[in-house]
């Protein structure tokens, strides 16, 4: 398995760690955002099949983020949230607007799986996998959080899917985005 990673130039380039599938990862970038988006990274290469080691050594794969502009702020859910909604090579505007959006539609998503954590139905393969191929290209695609996230909203919108293949959805999903559990350094 192989992630496509950004090169320098602008081109995609395909990069595979060494076997086992252990990685090294440092995110390089502005405080808050790094511990954001290095949770998030960290849960998508496990969910890609790859072991994200703890510390130490030098890096197999390295993230450079954009720059931050606007308000500096402590690390939080939202913040989070907010960093999974740009590409983390992009420009990331922080906002009081932006982090109240994000707090939105973080809250409406928790709201999701909190009312689908009960749910026993079996999901259904042939509805879940079109969704879950489309999410892991995504996070394979130089990790493209803006798109895996918009894969989710897709699977959650009424009629999309079955509760059980939205729940299925959600339970592989919110891991690989760094959003299961409390967060580092979270509220």
């Amino acid at each position: 398995m192989s992630l496509r990673l950004l090169a320098a130039d602008g081109t995609l380039a395909a990069w595979a760690p060494a076997s086992p599938p252990t990685v090294v990862l440092r995110v390089e970038g502005p405080g808050a955002r790094a511990r954001a988006v290095s949770a998030a990274a960290r849960g998508a290469l496990t969910f890609l099949g790859y072991e994200p080691a703890q510390g130490g050594g030098e890096p197999d794969l390295t993230v450079l983020l954009g720059p931050s502009t606007g308000e500096d702020c402590a690390y939080s859910e939202e913040l989070h949230y907010l960093c999974l909604k740009t590409h983390p090579r992009k420009p990331l505007n922080v906002t009081r607007e932006g982090l109240d959006a994000a707090r939105r539609e973080l809250l409406a998503l928790k709201s999701s799986a909190r009312s689908l954590a009960g749910v026993s139905l079996e999901p259904s393969s042939r509805g879940v996998t079109g969704y879950l191929h489309r999410f892991r290209e995504a996070l394979s695609r130089d990790f493209d959080f803006p798109e895996a996230l918009s894969c989710v909203w897709d699977g959650l919108r009424p009629g999309a899917l079955s509760p059980g293949s939205k729940a299925a959805l959600l339970r592989v999903a919110l891991p690989a985005l760094g959003l299961d559990g409390p967060l580092p350094g979270g509220s």
